[in-house]
């Protein structure tokens, strides 16, 4: 039954029917009479591989197919072979010096498209015995979205802390009872290297030396499993339907997580998987070089042509939601310095403004709704930042373009940005009077707010100045922030200061609501939803979560505890429209949750008013009864007794009159 044993002499192993259908479909459809006379092959699994996929052509073509081949090979730097046997019906085996050259061409090699129609698989005979092992093919079960984001209904599902290699111990914030209380099921898992969150909460990924492992479902159940030696970064798409995952060095894999099938493979030489840059809509995927962009097209993520640009030096790409623009930034040493967004559908740019000084570098951030893109410039003068200026780009309005701005005369450190409401903050060190930094940190923040006039407006919130802390965290809802300092071994690591946006006369303003210390403090984290906060120090072993406004919720101490982390849940489940009616109404929310809490937190209470509201009813019902039976038997009274009981003028009332003397001594 099994068509490669027509194609090939395996003599020494056996194999099976199933082999045809799981790693050969391609060969498995051509008709079994065009494949009774193909030639036979001693096939040495040490040393050659199998590569299945290439054009069918008749014998004279041989030659021209093996000179392409052999450039198709060395063109893309795989592994260097030694010998190629070319068949006419779409198969080769080549020769490798060893085996372990043979396994890294098969990992190169597999699903690379040789031309537009085909793609190559490649395969060595440790991949068929392992396939030889499986009697029975079994399809792969999948979880439904359903299923993989039930946690999102869970409280339980809220945090993870990792005690021990071995051992994932969730445990979940308990607000209400201000407690970490231990998941109702301890997962044991098996030893390894690394562990994260997929970006929407779907995934558990564990990582080890050769595979990376996704676990998901309500249960934290394993559900895929993927092969590539030494993986140590995961990019996942916005919906988690694929997956890039690299080895820290030049090799790149595109995944189908549902499928658990591998699209391509890509080669590049010092290359980072940031970047790498998923559409929102999952169906584009951008790869930025320093003088091109490569563009790959989902569900197999073949390459499409280049896009049109001239431009080099290319430093940053980023995908604009709801739109056709990847926005560019391109700088460098002797290379022109551009900003411009590229209309993917009619391949025409927009330009940014014209910049005529020098930059040291540029950043970009785009709104989660792509109404707008911003930048970070710093400038330079005598190779010597003197200015750092934030700029907004009005994407509504883009002829001309309106781009709104504000300079800080400062070497910004860093800036901290909030995507979804539009909310930045820069960052720069003190100097004292003889102009050397101090160890104190100036805030400015700003947000980018929508003005009636000009469209995209941005506005400086405030100053926060003589901080001790160094970093500025927003929580998703960009109302609340926190500054820490987390610097090792730094005099005010473990700081704190919780903070809030508020209005006053319906301008926004800055509050300080909380300054706290966590000694040692090494890890701090908002969750997803913006409402608390977690601070940890691995040294003490001590976690603290705190409420958005600084009340400190937990403090406990977990023996072993190496990291912790919230559980990622998406930030927009809702619509925009849904999410804007909820904040206009939330009031009539607020009341009814609180209503709510106030049972939960006086359960013993409401228990004992519902009981005695039971038992009043109860005792109604009783002398209801007993009335009913009392006004039943109203004439049989009186025949027995010979009045009326009820009559009140059959009463004769007597008054006792105490009479008192007074007697003198």
């Amino acid at each position: 039954m099994s068509q490669l044993q027509d194609l090939i002499d395996f003599t020494d192993v056996d194999i099976p029917n199933e082999y045809i259908k799981r790693a050969c479909e391609e060969q498995e459809k051509q008709p079994k009479d065009i494949l009774q006379e193909f030639p036979k092959l001693n096939f040495n699994s040490n040393l050659h591989i199998l590569l299945i996929g290439l054009p069918k052509i008749k014998e004279e073509m041989k030659p021209k197919l093996i000179t392409a081949l052999k450039g198709f090979l060395k063109k893309n730097n795989f592994i260097q072979f030694q010998e190629i046997d070319l068949y006419t019906y779409g198969y080769a085996v080549l020769s490798y010096e060893n085996e372990d050259q043979a396994q890294q061409a098969v990992e190169q090699i597999s699903h690379q498209n040789f031309d537009a129609k085909h793609q190559l698989l490649a395969l060595t005979q440790k991949q068929i015995n392992h396939i030889n092992q499986t009697s029975e093919y079994i399809p792969i079960t999948l979880k439904s979205r359903q299923q993989l984001l039930a946690f999102h209904k869970d409280a339980r599902s809220a945090l993870t802390i990792i005690q021990e290699k071995t051992k994932l111990s969730l445990k979940w914030l308990n607000s209400l009872e201000k407690k970490l209380e231990d998941n109702i099921t301890e997962k044991k898992l098996p030893t390894y290297d690394k562990l994260q969150w997929s970006p929407l909460g779907q995934y558990l990924v564990l990582f080890t030396e050769n595979e990376f492992s996704l676990y998901g479902a309500q249960d934290l159940e394993l559900l895929h499993k993927f092969e590539h030696k030494k993986v140590n970064e995961l990019l996942f798409s916005p919906d988690e339907q694929y997956v890039i995952s690299y080895d820290g060095l030049q090799q790149f894999i595109i995944w189908n997580i549902r499928e658990e099938r591998q699209l391509r493979q890509i080669v590049q030489q010092q290359s980072s998987i940031n970047h790498f840059k998923f559409k929102r809509d999952n169906k584009l995927l951008a790869f930025q070089t320093q003088d091109e962009i490569q563009i790959y097209e989902a569900p197999e993520f073949y390459q499409k042509n280049q896009l049109n640009l001239k431009a080099v030096g290319v430093k940053q790409i980023e995908w604009v939601p709801q739109t056709n623009y990847l926005a560019v930034v391109c700088y460098g040493k002797d290379i022109k310095t551009q900003i411009f967004l590229h209309d993917y559908n009619k391949n025409i740019d927009v330009k940014w403004r014209n910049i005529a000084f020098e930059i040291d570098s540029i950043q970009i951030f785009v709104h989660t709704y792509g109404k707008w893109v911003a930048t970070l410039i710093k400038k330079k003068q005598k190779n010597k930042v003197f200015a750092t200026t934030l700029q907004v780009g009005n994407l509504s309005k883009i002829d001309p373009f309106e781009i709104d701005e504000h300079t800080v005369n400062e070497d910004v450190e860093n800036i901290f940005a909030e995507l979804n409401t539009g909310k930045f903050a820069l960052s720069y060190r003190e100097k004292d009077k003889q102009q050397k930094p101090t160890s104190q940190f100036t805030f400015h923040l700003y947000s980018v707010q929508e003005d009636i006039k000009k469209g995209i407006k941005l506005c400086q919130l405030g100053e926060q100045k003589g901080k001790d802390t160094n970093e500025l965290l927003w929580a998703s809802n960009g109302n609340y922030f926190a500054m820490v300092n987390k610097t090792k071994n730094s005099p005010d690591q473990g700081k704190v200061e919780f903070g809030q946006i508020s209005k006053k006369n319906e301008q926004p303003i800055i509050e300080i609501t909380k300054s706290t210390n966590h000694f040692y403090m090494s890890h701090a984290q908002w969750d997803p939803t913006g409402t608390y906060f977690i601070t940890m120090s691995d040294l003490w072993h001590s976690v603290n979560i705190w409420s958005a406004i600084g009340e400190q919720l937990v403090k406990d101490t977990i023996t072993k505890v190496t990291d912790i982390h919230w559980r990622n849940k998406p930030i927009h489940l809702l619509s925009f429209k849904e999410e804007q009616e909820l904040q206009n109404n939330h009031k009539q929310f607020i009341k009814k949750y609180e209503a709510e809490d106030d049972k939960i937190l006086n359960k013993a209470k409401y228990d004992k008013e519902q009981k005695k509201k039971e038992m009043y009813n109860q005792f109604t019902q009783y002398l209801n009864e007993k009335r009913k039976i009392y006004n039943d038997t109203k004439e049989i009274r009186k025949k027995l007794l010979g009045w009326d009981e009820e009559d009140q003028n059959i009463y004769v009332q007597y008054k006792k009159i105490i009479k008192e003397e007074v007697v003198n001594l």
